[in-house]
């Protein structure tokens, strides 16, 4: 698929490059390494507004979006180096890849903004809340780390619920058509922090789906 605007490619590297990294190559691993402090992920970043967003609420934090697409996260990193934005980072790739080269609790925050909902059957495997991608995220957060989603479809919504009931997680907080706040500079939640797509969606009147979860700790 190719992405609306890509033409523009060439000038978002440019700008972004040095914020990109290559989930295949060997700089993704050698960056991870040289992480010190935990930071927050964002899953399928789209434009990144919302990363933008975060890195300027909490300027001591580094924040992290992966995209599989290269122009999407190339546009996103090209914005984020235009607003000199120095916490941020993009991975091009598939999470299944980067899942291969971090074996250490190192992510205070997952953000699963407004996914693909992969609405037929045959695709739930495809679905970033999948028994197979919350083992990937169990195994990255922190031992005091978040799973946060927020969606506009009430159907994932309601499965991811049960599928991290059913891989032993805690469910801390679950907001139906909850109302919108203001950005809490003092928490890293997600939840008040709003999306391009979450903007366009409450400008019509549609509800919000948002929860917070962990994996269950052991006794």
């Amino acid at each position: 698929m190719r992405y609306r605007g890509s033409h523009r490619l060439g000038k978002w590297l440019e700008q972004g490059g040095e914020k990109l990294l290559d989930a295949r190559k060997d700089d993704l691993q050698v960056w991870y390494a040289a992480q010190r402090k935990s930071f927050c992920l964002e899953i399928g970043c789209g434009k990144g507004g919302f990363l933008q967003t975060m890195a300027k609420l909490h300027p001591d934090t580094t924040f992290v979006g992966v995209d599989k697409m290269l122009a999407v996260a190339a546009k996103a990193a090209a914005g984020a180096a235009r607003q000199g934005l120095s916490n941020t980072t993009f991975i091009v790739g598939d999470i299944g890849h980067i899942g291969e080269l971090w074996h250490e609790p190192r992510v205070a925050r997952i953000y699963l903004n407004f996914s693909d909902p992969w609405p037929r059957r045959r695709h739930y495997d495809r679905r970033l809340t999948h028994a197979k991608k919350l083992a990937l995220y169990a195994k990255w957060l922190c031992a005091d780390g978040w799973l946060e989603q927020k969606t506009d479809n009430l159907d994932l919504f309601n499965w991811s619920l049960a599928s991290l009931a059913e891989n032993g997680w805690d469910i801390a907080e679950c907001a139906r058509a909850f109302a919108e706040g203001e950005p809490d500079g003092t928490s890293l939640s997600s939840k008040y922090v709003q999306t391009e797509y979450e903007a366009k969606f409450r400008s019509v009147g549609l509800p919000i789906y948002y929860l917070r979860a962990r994996p269950k700790q052991a006794e």
